[in-house]
């Protein structure tokens, strides 16, 4: 009688297994044909960093203020930079990242003053040796390093200029305030002698 029990268990389980199948195999597919489909990364994905785009300049801006450097505690991040000519604001002019070392903990973008940086979604890299894995944040930039300095001068003489005029637009109305209120002054002034005048002749009476 065992014996039988177990073969009826068996067929039980085996019969509510292929259920759970059967019901499966009819439902739509939820897995991605990887690699031939690209996965959509999530927001919250983290991966080695990269510059983001910034639309106000169509380019990253990065200063190279190395903050991010510092902060760094795996210390896999090395950044430089210089001030083009005729401008105020610097650019990097290096930025690499030992992705090797790196361990994802997002300081450096919490650092950065200009929110230039962000997470890659790229999730498949591959390599044979550490030095792989050392990639140069400006590579994707540099053949349009040009064009965006040039850009970025224009917008500073134009920031300048709007800047100057607001301080000239400023120091006329504070000038044309202080010489109203002067007028206004002068005025109460001169209404005001007239009657200590009669009041002294008054009392001279």
């Amino acid at each position: 009688m065992a014996f039988v029990k177990d073969i009826l268990d068996g067929t039980k389980t085996l019969l509510t297994g292929m259920k759970v199948t059967l019901n499966n195999f009819r439902k739509p597919s939820i897995t991605s044909k990887y690699p031939i489909e690209k996965i959509e990364m999530s927001e919250a994905f983290r991966n080695v960093i990269v510059l983001i785009e910034k639309d106000d300049i169509q380019s990253h801006d990065c200063i190279g203020c190395k903050a991010c450097e510092r902060v760094c505690p795996s210390f896999c991040i090395d950044v430089d930079g210089e001030r083009p000519e005729g401008m105020r604001r610097m650019r990097a002019t290096e930025f690499k990242v030992d992705f090797a070392l790196c361990s994802d903990c997002g300081l450096c973008l919490d650092v950065c003053p200009t929110d230039t940086l962000g997470y890659s979604k790229i999730h498949d890299e591959t390599g044979y040796n550490r030095s792989d894995f050392v990639y140069d944040l400006l590579d994707p930039w540099r053949d349009a390093e040009g064009p965006t300095v040039e850009r970025l001068r224009k917008l500073e003489e134009e920031q300048a200029a709007a800047k100057k005029a607001r301080t000239v637009k400023k120091a006329a109305a504070k000038k044309a305030a202080a010489k109203k209120a002067e007028t206004e002054t002068s005025k109460e002034t001169t209404e005001e002698t007239p009657t200590n005048k009669n009041d002294a002749e008054n009392n001279d009476a």
